[in-house]
Parts: C-alpha cells; structure tokens; sequence
C-alpha cells in the first residue's frame, strides 16, 4: 500500500508573521520538517504544497517534493486539490492530509490510523476527546471525489467523502499552532524561522594543496533569501 502524505503549507498567514512552514518547531526543524519527519517515519512519502511563499519555502527544504497551487489564494480547497492531483499522480493508494501549523502529531498515531483503516472505507478522521482533528485518512477513490468536487469550500467538499471519526490519545491531532501567542505558550518565545538549511558543496583542489577526496563534500550554511 502507498501512502503519500500532504502537507498543507500554502497559506498566507497574517497572524504569525512568518510563513508556518518556515517556523521553528523543536530541535532546529522547521514546522514542515518536523512533519515531513513525522510522516515519513509512518511509512509515508511526503510532499508539501507551497502557495505566497513558495520560493522561501524551496530554499529552505531543497530536498523536499513540493507542489505550487497556483490558485492558493482561492482558498484551502484549491491547495487541497493541487496536493491531491500530484499524489494520485506519484500512485498513491492511499492520501493523509495535514495542515502545516499542527506539527505535534505522532508517528505512532499516523501508524494506527493506517492501521485502522477498513480496505473499502472512503476516509478516518481521527478525534481527540470528541474534537475533530487531523490528518484526513482518504482511499483513493476519495481523492479523486475531492479533487472533481464542484464545492467552492472544503467543507462543502469533504461533506461528499464518508470518514469515520477515530478517537486517539494524542492531542497533537487537535493542536493547532496558528497564533503568536499559542506558539509563544507551546515553546516560551514569539515565534522565529527555523535555522538556515545546510548546504553540501564540493571542496575543489588547489595546487601544492593537500585537499578532500573528489566524492567528499562538506556541510556549509546557505543564507536565507528573505
């Protein structure tokens, strides 16, 4: 069974000052690392949808699949489907949907749900102390409905696709980090980007100068183009 996860990072997030993708989360990750970690620890392949910051977004995860919705600013539904599109693309038998600002989900939650999930079933929701939550567990079939939806919201389209509702013990599923001041009472500071990825380059050999192996390469900090 496939398993490709999207990330949903196309928004413009007013309220946090900085694009969520590009947010710290814990231990020097930014919130799409941490998912995109968290997700492929699950067995998932993972891609991420960029939409206003796309550029920064890539320069920050230059080893990540991202996918542009070009039509992000019609809302999350059209980011929605553009996710959809390229995992259906990529054969995925099965497609779980998480937004960005909820980086607190775990592995062995996703790894249940996947679990759980009945063969003939057209989507999970998972549910934390009777709150809906994420990520959306869709079959194919359910993918390829949403993405054909004629809705012009998301409600109006996932109200097409049956999920069953499944309680789990990790509050991550419902926590949603989309202010300053959630972030600051999560992590004691104001939100800040995530460091600067490393970047691998190729030691060239000077003359009458000992130097590395041609395959070995050394770890440097690329600057952030923001």
């Amino acid at each position: 069974m496939k398993a490709v996860a999207i990330i949903l990072a196309a928004g413009e997030a007013r309220r946090m000052a900085h694009p969520k993708a590009l947010i710290e989360h814990e231990g020097g990750k930014s919130f799409l690392q941490s998912l995109a970690s968290t997700f492929g620890k699950a067995g998932c392949s993972v891609l991420g949808v960029t939409g206003k910051d796309a550029e920064a977004v890539r320069e920050q995860h230059p080893s990540m699949v991202l996918v542009h919705s070009e039509h992000w600013q019609e809302g999350l539904l059209a980011s929605l489907k553009a996710g959809l599109s390229a995992a259906l693309e990529e054969g995925a038998e099965v497609v779980l949907v998480h937004p960005v600002d909820m980086p607190a989900v775990r592995a062995s939650t996703l790894k249940s749900l996947l679990k759980v999930r009945g063969e003939t079933e057209e989507g999970l929701r998972p549910e934390f102390e009777g709150a809906p939550g994420y990520p959306l567990v869709l079959s194919r079939a359910a993918a390829e409905r949403l993405v054909a939806s004629p809705a012009a919201q998301l409600e109006g389209a996932l109200s097409e696709v049956k999920l069953r509702r499944v309680p789990v013990k990790d509050p991550g599923v419902v926590v949603n980090i989309n202010t300053p001041d959630t972030y600051e009472r999560l992590f004691g500071s104001p939100p800040k980007l995530a460091p600067p990825p490393k970047r691998r380059v190729k030691r060239s050999s000077s003359s009458g100068m000992s130097s590395l192996p041609p395959s070995a390469d050394v770890e440097m900090s690329a600057s952030p183009e923001e």
